[in-house]
């Protein structure tokens, strides 16, 4: 098996090297690392080019370009670039711990993907990962200062929602990727990937996972085992959760395809 690490990002320059700083522990449990770049500025690209010379792991930049806030083909374009056949998703702004990446990996089993959660880190704790560098040594030491207990509570949520859709007495909008989360690149391929008809802020990972769950693929945890730091930043949204924003009507929609219409591949009209 081959494994991709795909990284969603745009601009954040100051968090990328933290979060690739991070992967050099999990470095024995992935081929490649795919960088997938949602229309950065030109002096950014360069940055990044510059950036990734420093690390003796393969890293794909995948870049298209910008029209306005994409995620959804962000994350679309980085499968296409992925060469592994199983693939690990997560954002700029995480720091993983060691094993994170081989949790997944030790999840993998066709038809089922693997959900994972993050603590979130303090202003002061992001600061002093990004000023010292994201040792194994110091995001164990901040891992540890936060609380298990949303973890465990997501944890126990995920398990409950996966038994109740089961059992269908649980829709299956309820049972979420998460923060980071894995597949086989062709059970992804069989929904057709990410729907790139949302466009802004959200929605986009409920309805990835919404589908790939009406298609029949299952949810394993490694909410757990996978240990992965969400550093902080301000919100782009402010105050506002996605709910409130502009792709919720879409993501309301009464009929969701499993197979969706504009993925990786768009289906002709």
């Amino acid at each position: 098996m081959r494994t991709s690490v795909i990284i969603c990002f745009y601009n954040r320059l100051d968090l990328l090297p933290a979060c690739l700083d991070s992967l050099r522990s999990s470095s024995s449990d992935f081929h490649e690392v795919v960088i997938a770049d949602d229309g950065s500025s030109a002096d950014v690209v360069k940055s990044v080019q510059e950036l990734i010379k420093k690390y003796d792991f393969p890293i794909i930049h995948a870049w298209h370009p910008r029209q306005g806030a994409r995620r959804s083909a962000t994350r679309n374009n980085g499968i296409r670039h992925a060469t592994g056949n199983y693939l690990v998703f997560i954002d700029a702004d995480f720091a993983l711990l060691p094993g994170a990446v081989r949790s997944h990996v030790e999840a993998a089993k066709r038809g089922y993907f693997a959900a994972g959660r993050c603590k979130y880190t303090t202003e002061a704790q992001c600061k002093k990962i990004l000023a010292e560098g994201a040792s194994e040594m110091l995001l164990e030491k901040i891992y540890a200062e936060l609380s298990e207990e949303p973890i465990e509570k997501e944890h126990r949520r995920f398990i409950r929602y996966s038994l109740l859709y089961k059992l269908l007495l649980a829709p299956a909008k309820k049972v979420v990727f998460g923060g980071h989360f894995s597949a086989f690149k062709q059970d992804i391929e069989a929904v057709n990937g990410y729907d790139e008809k949302f466009v802004g802020w959200g929605g986009e990972d409920v309805d990835f996972a919404t589908r790939m769950v009406r298609g029949g693929f299952r949810g394993t945890s490694v909410i757990k085992t996978a240990k992965v730091l969400h550093l902080w930043h301000p919100s782009e949204m402010g105050s506002q959760h996605w709910k409130e924003g502009a792709n919720m009507e879409y993501y309301s929609r009464r009929h969701i395809p499993v197979f969706c219409e504009k993925g990786l591949i768009h289906k002709p009209r």
